[in-house]
């Protein structure tokens, strides 16, 4: 069940979030899917962390899901942070990639996240993607298999 893996991460990370007074919620996440529940707690982690660190003190986070039609869930998760630019979207999923390398090292990043979303949700024959826009903020989605 996606909404009980959110639950756990939102868990996980709302100490932090509350410290940066960002409001963590999630919509249309009764969808059950099928993915290994670790890894999905892993992919959504790493996605909330980012978006808790690089978005706006006093801004909001939000988990949604929703089917696609066929076989498979689409997720995604929005902040309304600064956003990232758009030369930089094509590549924030590569290895050790930094869209501000100056910010992310202070903020203890090693630009391994992303590309380890990537690879997992790949492993669970899913896809990985974001939109963004500056001043607005940015969306990372990706799909898993519905069950």
């Amino acid at each position: 069940a996606l909404s009980a893996v959110v639950e756990k991460v939102f868990g996980d990370f709302r100490e932090r979030a509350a410290r940066k007074d960002v409001r963590l919620s999630h919509e249309s996440c009764e969808i059950k899917v099928i993915a290994d529940e670790v890894r999905l707690q892993q992919v959504l982690g790493n996605l909330v962390d980012n978006a808790i660190k690089y978005g706006r003190s006093g801004g909001a986070v939000t988990v949604s899901a929703g089917g696609m039609g066929g076989d498979k869930v689409e997720v995604s998760v929005r902040d309304n942070g600064p956003g990232i630019p758009t030369e930089a979207l094509s590549r924030v999923f590569e290895r050790f990639y930094r869209v501000d390398k100056a910010r992310s090292r202070d903020a203890g990043g090693t630009g391994l996240g992303l590309a380890i979303v990537k690879h997992i949700i790949q492993s669970h024959g899913g896809e990985v993607w974001a939109t963004s826009e500056i001043g607005l903020g940015t969306k990372f989605f990706f799909t898993v298999p519905k069950a």
